[in-house]
This record gives C-alpha cells, structure tokens and sequence, in this order.
C-alpha cells in the first residue's frame, strides 16, 4: 500500500514540476525538457533513497516541447524510471540509467531510457499494472510506438525501453 501511495505522489509530483518549470519562464506554452527530466529524475531518485547508488543522466541537447507532448511524456519517464529503480537494481545494487530524447527527423522525437540493472525477468512495461497500462495509454496519445530491448537477462546488462513519435508542433 506504501509504495502505490508513493507511485501515486511521484505521478502527481511529475504533473507539478511541469507547471513550476512553466510558471518560471516567460514562454508558457513551452517545457524546456532536459531541465525537466533533470528535475524529475532527482525527485524520482530521493522518493527511492536511491541516489546514493544509481546515477541518471539526461544525454540529450536543450529541447522545448508544447505541454500536451511535455505532460505525457514526464508521465512516461516517471514510471520507466521508477520501473528501473524498482527492478533493475535489487538488493542494493548500483547502477546508472540514461536518459535521451533526440529528433530522428524534422517531425519524429524519440525517447530512450536505458539501463545497466539485472536485465528484464517478467513482463514489466506492458503488465497489467496501472504503471504498465498508464504507460501504453500514453504513448497511444502521443501517437507514438513503444520498444523495449532487454541487453542482457540476469546477467547484469540492462534493459532499453524506445519510445518513437509524430510531434504535432515544432519542437
């Protein structure tokens, strides 16, 4: 019961920090998105008590993108990082995820969150969880097609979850 209270705040918490970041800028229509990822993985981070073991980096270039692609995708990161937080690095292990979102084209982003935890061990993003349901209702939004590549299994390799889609505005 704890940790779907704790998965409810973060869901929540991930909407605010799109709305502070907003209200600091002169452009309001606009969510500047590596400083938000930033901003969201070290709250992410701290809900876990996990900084001290995984280091998230946003590999990616300043990018703007209009609230109704920013919402659903901070939505997105929030439950592939705490996915992550929660099954790549059991028992304490220590570990790094990397962030990304790039253009592939003029019209396409894509979204790349990977880690180097124990690899998959069940179904985890298309579950019947709410996070894995949560997830696949977003990304049909967005309009987007989601992948995932599991880099090793057990041994320690990780996993890549993509996530590829139309932007309506120029990002």
């Amino acid at each position: 019961m704890k940790d779907a209270m704790q998965e409810g705040q973060n869901r929540v918490q991930s909407i605010g920090i799109v709305h502070q970041k907003l209200y600091q800028r002169e452009n309001l229509a606009a969510v500047e998105m590596k400083d938000y990822f930033l901003n969201l993985s070290e709250s992410i981070l701290d809900s876990f008590g996990a900084d001290d073991r995984v280091t998230i980096e946003c590999a990616m270039n300043q990018l703007e993108l209009d609230i109704d692609t920013a919402v659903p995708l901070g939505l997105i990161v929030n439950e592939l990082l705490t996915n992550a937080l929660k099954y790549a690095f059991p028992d304490g292990r220590k570990g790094h995820i990397e962030i990304k979102l790039e253009k592939k084209d003029p019209n396409t982003l894509s979204l790349q969150i990977a880690d180097d935890g124990v690899g998959k061990t069940g179904e985890v993003i298309h579950g019947t969880g709410f996070g894995g349901q949560l997830v696949s209702l977003l990304t049909r939004q967005l309009g987007g097609e989601l992948k995932e590549e599991v880099k090793g299994t057990n041994g320690g390799t990780g996993m890549v979850v993509q996530l590829d889609f139309k932007v309506k505005k120029a990002a």
